[in-house]
């Protein structure tokens, strides 16, 4: 039976598109037919992998240039019949051509393909150079009348303080993060400026700056606040406790739980339902960046450098934190806590070989009889750059009225992260060669600004919890790295070598090949970089929070909530910047022809101001001095009195320069 015009351009169209799904479904299918239809000769030379006779015609044993800037002779064989590859056929083999196979890349039939003893072809490495920004900004500066009885102050003038607090942190900086630009002359050269603005590096003067600098050896460790520590912590126990997870079990589980005959569960007050009682929340925030950086690059065992070597490991950890709460004095004030966690730690890479006896190159007590030079005619550099910047201000003004059974006010509990997780990979030789510097640069540069200064007035009732400070300020920095590199005098024949492969050679003499540093391997893999080996990683995480709350209860506001428990929480911020950079690599044997310079530091810095309300002082509604700025403009102490730094004595008046108790 015919179907109507629209239902058939409707099948119609359902059709088409069952067919395009299902082309969908098999064109990688599809393609790969295209591939073998189209490109014949990428088909097995040998249609049976596991033929046994082959003729050797003349000049078959030939090397192609593998970089196409060098240039090799090819040398002339005479015909050869191979039979089976055994290792009788396999030890005659190699003893009628071991001359010729010093002097070149020997290439070995087994079971009718072509395969070679040790690595016939070149691996060219992989340079890496990866820049990642990342900025999250938060403006949630709440505002929440009822009546409009409170005469809040405006949060730009917060938004101003929080600005030149983090200018202060960032003049505590002893080192900037490393970041090359061409115009910096090589990398080599920014290299050095570095490695000059470190030996310079000296603990800053200021008046009330908690400081430490640990350099060398002494660096190796973990540290917090510039104690040595055996162990790092667990960042989930660190939370203040009202952003600790909560606990779950089974007398928590609602849908467990036994009804009451009624048929209601008690506290079961649906998706939109808050707690019994009355609760305000300005506080609560969590700003966190992270950043993990993981290398498995290129490495040897051995490894020649022409000129000269720097390796440079640095964490900076800077914390400034301000709290200067006026509160009734039964408010519950938390202390807060900031805490600079780094740990510098080497490893060797031989309990992990060990644990992989399979994984070792080397079979026996020998010396290698083959070798193979990869060139690259350029430098070879691994350059990681992470910035993380975060901006919140949570300057909530709320005024408190409660008029229901239960109710929650959240105006804070923001929750802000940059993440990023980056591996890098690359191939593992026997031998590197380099014709210029080797550069490995890992720096960490961690900065923390928290203002969180809290003012509560109007009519709190005496029972209200009032939870201020618990915040948390953390900066967690670890440079790991498996593989130790050991400096040694450099070798004549190695030096000798170096300059041969910079005036273009293509392989290595035999006195270096078989050097007694590579007994136990039958094969070498060599690689010469022309130019700089360079390795860097750099993260730098900026974190700001302002979360400096004006909260006001409006007189009378129990008329219909009178007797209801009352909880009042404007601290309990998280600031948290954690970075890793791990670096996983061999034990290595490191020959310089130039200068060695490697340096470890430490610097960690703490700035802290966290004087809690003036004793003696009753916030009493619409009383005193400190608080007539809510009551009437026109007696309004100025920004100055109220939000600047808190003095020794109570009765001392309040500036404006948040940091004048704490800078010269």
């Amino acid at each position: 039976m015919a179907l109507d015009r629209i239902s058939e351009e409707i099948a119609h169209f359902i059709g088409l598109f069952h067919l395009e799904t299902e082309a969908a479904k098999l064109r990688f299918e599809y393609q790969a037919f295209r591939l073998a239809r189209d490109a014949p000769e990428l088909d097995p030379i040998q249609g049976n992998p596991f033929s046994g006779n082959s003729v050797l015609p003349e000049n078959a044993l030939k090397v192609g240039l593998k970089n196409p800037q060098a240039s090799v002779a090819q040398p002339t064989w005479e015909s050869v019949t191979i039979a089976p590859l055994t290792l009788p056929n396999l030890q005659t083999y190699l003893e009628n051509y071991q001359v010729a196979a010093e002097q070149t890349i020997l290439p070995l039939p087994w079971f009718g393909s072509i395969i070679t003893l040790g690595p016939a072809f070149e691996i060219f490495p992989n340079s890496i150079i990866l820049a990642v920004t990342q900025s999250a900004f938060l403006s949630d500066n709440d505002l929440l009348l009822f009546d409009g009885s409170a005469n809040f102050v405006d949060p730009d003038l917060l938004m101003t303080a929080l600005l030149e607090a983090g200018e202060v942190a960032r003049s505590l900086s002893l080192v900037d993060p490393w970041v090359w630009q061409a115009e910096d002359g090589s990398i080599y050269e920014s290299a050095l400026a570095m490695k000059a603005a470190l030996a310079e590096a000296d603990l800053p003067d200021h008046e009330g700056v908690d400081a430490v600098l640990l350099r060398g050896d002494a660096a190796e460790g973990i540290f917090t606040n510039g104690q040595a520590t055996d162990d790092l912590p667990v960042i989930k126990d660190l939370l203040p406790e009202f952003l600790q997870p909560e606990e779950t079990g089974a007398d928590q589980n609602l849908i467990d739980r036994e009804l009451p005959s009624d048929g209601i569960t008690q506290h079961d007050t649906g998706p939109f339902g808050v707690d019994p009682g009355h609760h305000v929340v300005t506080g609560g925030n969590q700003v966190v960046n992270e950043a993990a950086l993981k290398s498995v690059w290129v490495d040897a065992p051995v490894i020649a450098v022409s000129q000269n070597v720097i390796r440079l490991d640095v964490i900076s950890q800077i914390n400034l934190r301000q709290e200067a709460s006026y509160l009734p004095d039964y408010a519950v004030y938390t202390p807060s806590s900031s805490l600079n966690i780094a740990q510098l730690e080497q490893s060797s890479a031989s309990k992990q070989d060990d644990a992989q006896p399979d994984a070792q190159i080397g079979r026996g007590d020998g010396l290698p009889s083959f070798w193979n030079v990869t060139r690259l005619e350029s430098d070879l550099m691994l350059m990681n750059w992470v910035q993380q910047h975060i901006f919140v201000s949570d300057y909530d003004r709320v005024e408190v009225k409660f008029s229901g059974a239960a109710t929650y006010m959240g105006t804070g509990e923001n929750i802000v992260f940059n993440e990023t997780s980056l591996l890098s990979l690359g191939f593992h030789y026997d031998l590197i060669m380099v014709g210029g510097n080797m550069i490995t640069l890992n720096q960490i540069s961690q900065i923390n600004v928290m203002l969180d200064q809290d003012i509560i007035t109007g009519a709190v009732p005496a029972a209200t919890s009032l939870h201020a400070g618990d915040n948390l300020q953390l900066n967690m920095g670890t440079i790991t790295t498996t593989g130790i590199d050991t400096m040694v005098p450099q070798k004549d024949h190695f030096a000798k070598a170096l300059d041969e492969l910079k005036a273009g050679a293509t392989t290595l003499s035999a006195d270096v090949a078989k050097d007694s540093m590579f007994a136990g391997k039958d094969t070498l893999s060599v690689l010469y970089i022309d130019g700089d080996l360079i390795q860097t990683n750099v993260i730098e995480q900026i974190n700001y929070l302002g979360d400096s709350d004006q909260i006001h209860f409006i007189k009378d506001m129990f008329s219909t909530a009178a007797g209801a428990e009352v909880t009042v929480t404007s601290g309990s911020n998280a600031q948290i910047n954690s970075a890793k950079i791990i670096s996983e690599g061999l034990d290595s044997l490191v020959m310089a022809g130039g200068e060695v310079y490697s340096d470890a530091l430490i610097y960690q810095v703490g700035l802290i101001d966290d004087a809690a309300a003036p004793t003696g002082v009753q916030l009493e509604p619409l009383a005193t001095e400190a608080v007539a700025f809510l009551t009437d403009e026109a007696d309004q102490p100025s920004f100055d009195q109220t939000f600047g730094a808190a003095s020794d004595s109570a009765d001392a008046p309040l500036s404006a320069d948040i940091m004048q108790t704490m800078l010269a």
